[in-house]
């Protein structure tokens, strides 16, 4: 970034040291190796969130050209819509099942083949 040298250096720390002194020197030293190394880190961290960003858009882009995507696209629209069923032949409507009657014989059937199915059990138990 910057093309700083030896001699450079060598000057930015005489003068330093003269304007500063020899207590405050280190301290001022310490204070601005941390604020650097921040800097870096803060840096770093926003070059490699870019890096991943433009990874992202580079694999989602590649996915669009893809024909196989679209027609994963397309399948996820179509499976999305409502379907609409009609009742088979013997089967009530939910309308009629919402009757205090049809609940009632809703109760019956079910406790019917609970029934049933307990029978069968302790049949093949025995």
């Amino acid at each position: 970034m910057f093309d700083v040298g030896f001699w450079e250096l060598t000057l930015i720390g005489l003068i330093s040291l003269l304007v500063l002194g020899p207590q405050r020197l280190p301290g001022a030293v310490r204070t601005t190796a941390l604020w650097l190394r921040r800097a870096r880190q803060m840096a770093a961290t926003v070059k490699a969130e870019i890096e991943h960003e433009l990874a992202l858009e580079d694999v989602k882009s590649s996915l669009e050209r893809d024909e196989s995507f679209r027609q994963l696209k397309a399948l996820e629209r179509e499976l999305r819509q409502p379907v609409e069923v009609e009742p088979r032949a013997g089967e009530r409507n939910l309308s009629e099942r919402s009757s205090p009657a049809a609940a009632s014989d809703d109760k019956r059937i079910s406790h019917a083949a609970t029934e049933k199915r307990t029978r069968v059990v302790d049949d093949n138990s025995t």
